[in-house]
């Protein structure tokens, strides 16, 4: 039994990606807190380190680490840099050679998730752990497969065994470098959360990586609203402890009572005193009471200076322009996306400074704007741009290609209902959403929905046959009221054209003839609230 860890960072690139100069700091870190006999445990030389690799040292890396290991051993993957995915929504993690061809990846120079994934699957370990920093990082779960666990011990030194990995974002606006924080914000609460032992949430002396993540979670978000890191563990991968926690030091006691007590960035006076009170009883001197403090409330502090330096800004482009024109409207949405502050974190300040008119206009920018988040690093900027132009049969054919897609099927293959019964939510919101807002609430997966309940269906993903057929009567997909294989059920494959305009009747669109998909999908569209 061994743990072993491959930590990567690229803060050097060609013309047309960004520099990151906290990359590099970031695996450094990484490799400090790790190879500490006390927290990670880790030898030192079986901890191995790139900086600013080309593709085929760090493919020959991931493959070298992954293979020869032991079924108990652990393995711990760690990428900061640039993340990158091409047209077909593929993830890839970038390399110093990496380069893009007017504004598109030159996929031989970066590392693609597809390959990583393989060495995945074809290691003996059990218990391994992903950890990536960097934009579109929750795209790279796309196509990685369960792998079977094998009969082994497991040992209570490692936790469980599976996988498990941790991304920082999947936003397309992640910032790396952040004031006041030396490495990237999702790398400094990692470590955080590891060296100071505070991610320990059962007070049981190791930390886990759901443990691990929850407190990241946390804390990226008071910081940074808008950046949302996720979690995917696989069998009992979240119970694979990473490290340990001196839960009996009294600096990690004292932090737990702060981070407990704080609210909005403060102490009520009864908990100020309890505080001081504390920090005595566990011998703590007021300096190292007052850093532990400053440490816990930087999150929020950090959340308020984006909020005055929005602010500020605000009010220095009303000065300069009685009536903010189209363009710093524009500018303004940029700039709050790039401190990483939603809509209603600056809804207050819109309010307080804005005149009506100007309100509207934002309001009416935000309204027309789309959602197109996706959970598989899926792009739904066709789909979107095809409903939008009324191309109903091309926006069909579009869906049900995103939606093999999201679960990682080719074009030809067909979603199985247990697919369905396990669709991401929120690739699932996306796409009822575009369709529904495109054609003015008459098409779309919770229209079908809702129409089904109303003739008496059930969203369990059980077969209602009574059900099915009157649903498929009042959305047009029945001719003759016939059902099943000597009935006619609309298929355009078939020679019946199916309505690809808005006057068919609502529900109509999207179309599949597979019943399975009705049934189970009305079930996940209930499932995750759609």
């Amino acid at each position: 039994m061994a743990k072993y860890a491959l930590l990567i960072g690229v803060s050097e690139y060609e013309p047309g990606l960004n520099p990151l100069p906290g990359a590099a700091k970031d695996v450094e870190a990484m490799q400090r807190v790790l190879q500490q006999p006390e927290i990670g445990g880790f030898v030192a030389e079986d901890i191995v380190v790139l900086k600013n690799q080309q593709r085929q040292e760090a493919e020959e890396a991931i493959f070298n680490f992954f293979a020869n290991k032991k079924k108990e051993d652990l393995l711990l993957l760690y990428f900061s840099g640039h993340g990158i995915i091409d047209d077909i929504s593929q993830f890839y993690f970038s390399t110093r050679s990496t380069r893009k061809h007017e504004g598109k990846l030159i996929s031989p120079t970066a590392v693609a998730a597809s390959f990583v994934h393989q060495q995945m699957q074809n290691s003996r370990s059990r218990r391994q752990v992903v950890i990536l920093d960097c934009c579109f990082s929750a795209a790279f779960t796309k196509g990685l497969n369960a792998k079977d666990a094998g009969n082994i011990n497991v040992s209570n030194q490692l936790g469980g065994e599976g996988r498990a990995i941790l991304t920082a974002s999947n936003s397309t606006q992640y910032a790396f470098e952040h004031e006041g924080f030396e490495l990237s914000l999702y790398t400094h609460f990692l470590i955080e959360g590891i060296e100071k032992g505070i991610a320990d949430q059962d007070n049981d002396g190791w930390i886990s990586v759901e443990e691990l993540h929850d407190f990241v979670h946390r804390k990226v978000t008071e910081t940074s609203p808008a950046m949302t890191p996720e979690f995917y563990p696989v069998k009992e991968g979240y119970k694979i402890l990473l490290a340990k926690s001196p839960k009996e030091d009294p600096k990690l006691k004292y932090r737990k009572e702060v981070e407990l007590r704080a609210y909005q960035g403060k102490f009520t006076i009864p908990a100020r005193r309890m505080l001081n009170a504390l920090a005595l009883q566990f011998g703590l001197n007021a300096q190292e009471a007052q850093a532990i403090e400053a440490e816990v409330l930087q999150p929020y502090r950090e959340y308020q200076r984006k909020l005055e330096e929005y602010e500020q800004t605000l009010v220095e482009t009303l000065e300069q322009e009685n009536q903010l024109s189209l363009r710093s409207v524009n500018d303004l949405k940029d700039y709050q996306q790039f401190l990483g502050l939603r809509d209603e974190d600056i809804k207050e300040i819109h309010e307080r400074l804005l005149p009506q008119t100007t309100s509207v206009i934002i309001n009416q920018q935000q309204l027309e704007e789309d959602n197109l988040s996706s959970e598989k690093g899926i792009n739904y900027t066709k789909l979107r741009n095809l409903l939008k132009a009324g191309k109903w049969e091309e926006a069909n054919d579009e869906t049900w290609l995103l939606m093999l897609q999201a679960v990682d099927r080719q074009k030809g293959d067909w979603i199985r209902s247990e697919e369905f019964l396990n669709f991401p939510c929120k690739d699932l919101c996306t796409i009822n959403t575009l369709w529904v807002k495109y054609s003015n609430g008459k098409f779309g997966f919770s229209i079908q929905k809702e129409i089904y309940l109303s003739v008496g269906g059930k969203a369990d993903g059980k077969y209602n046959e009574e059900a099915w057929i009157k649903l498929a009567e009042k959305v047009g997909w029945m001719i003759n009221n016939h059902f099943g294989k000597e009935n006619v059920i609309l298929d355009k494959y078939l020679g019946v054209n199916v309505i690809f305009d808005t006057s068919a009747p609502r529900g109509h669109l999207p179309f599949n003839d597979l019943q399975e998909f009705c049934l189970s999908l009305f079930s996940r569209v209930e499932t995750c609230k759609v």
